[in-house]
């Protein structure tokens, strides 16, 4: 079970990731967040990153561009 600082534990439906291994969750109500995955994917692109990693990433980005217009978003902050 991951650990992201701000939320706790993660579980995984698929895929597994180290007891100790920190992860970062963002969530879709962060209205910085399409921003940042364009540059996230901007940068997988640099590196070479393979074609299904970066349309992962469009999928991921047009489902939250498509749930804040029908949702509350906010300015992130840490609790």
């Amino acid at each position: 079970m991951a650990i992201d600082l701000k939320y706790g534990r993660v579980t995984l439906e698929h895929g597994t990731i180290g007891e100790d291994e920190p992860v970062v969750v963002f969530r879709a109500q962060d209205v910085l967040l399409p921003a940042l995955l364009d540059e996230y994917r901007r940068l997988c692109a640099e590196a070479g990153s393979p074609a299904n990693h970066l349309d992962g990433i469009d999928a991921a980005t047009r489902a939250v561009i498509q749930w804040q217009q029908n949702h509350h978003t906010q300015v992130p902050q840490s609790k």
